[in-house]
């Protein structure tokens, strides 16, 4: 139990790190090149375990369409949204804003998957979220230090990745895939479609000294 509790913690100030990371890079270079540094130095060590333990093979390629959804989904339009949102609000309320990840997949899963018949408890706790996520922004107190296109873009990223977990469930589950698989098909296709996309001028910049430069993040475009 203790083990479990520990890790949690641990988990948590690795989730909650990571927003003030992206606004130190944001502040450094684009969103979308902080998007690709993370996606493919993600993909990176991940491709290395896929062909050490086999979990990756020729056969795998009929399933291409399914994992470029899913590239989609759970990696370029999720991981751009919570960048570009990270980097014009505050760290504190992108990750508050993150965690409507469940209201959102709880909403997906309803519309789109029938055998999910949600509880009235479980139904209260997503209202009482919502709830708190909406009295804690307060979009509709747009201002410069909370802009509304801040909100906007991490709801965008939080409702990507909760659709994500209801296609996977509803197309990749039956495949009974190694999951090591599905996160390098994923994260490869995301790191070539985020090659094809991204404007790399001034991408070097991320190796000079924050402390030098002006606290004004990158245009979102």
């Amino acid at each position: 139990m203790l083990r479990a509790y520990v890790a949690l913690v641990l988990l948590g100030i690795i989730w909650g790190t990571n927003f003030i990371y992206m606004k130190w890079a944001t502040i450094l270079i684009s969103p979308s090149q902080t998007v690709f540094l993370r996606v493919l130095f993600g993909f990176l060590p991940l491709l290395v375990i896929a062909i050490y333990t086999r979990a990756i093979n020729r056969q795998q390629l009929r399933y291409l369409p399914h994992f470029t959804v899913m590239s989609v989904l759970a990696t370029t339009l999720y991981y751009y949204g919570f960048v570009a949102g990270t980097a014009l609000l505050p760290t504190s309320i992108a990750g508050l804003l993150s965690g409507s990840i469940p209201i959102f997949t709880f909403l997906a899963s309803i519309i789109f998957l029938r055998e999910e018949q949600p509880t009235k408890r479980m139904t209260l706790g997503i209202i009482l979220g919502f709830l708190g996520i909406i009295l804690s922004a307060r979009p509709w107190e747009s201002t410069q230090e909370i802009p509304l296109m801040g909100i906007v873009w991490m709801i965008v990223g939080t409702l990507s990745v909760g659709c994500s977990f209801v296609y996977a469930r509803y197309f990749l589950s039956p495949l009974n895939l190694p999951p090591v698989a599905l996160a390098t098909w994923q994260s490869g296709i995301a790191t070539l479609t985020l090659l094809l996309l991204t404007d790399f001028d001034h991408i070097t910049a991320i190796t000079s000294d924050i402390r030098k430069r002006p606290l004004n993040p990158m245009p979102i475009f």
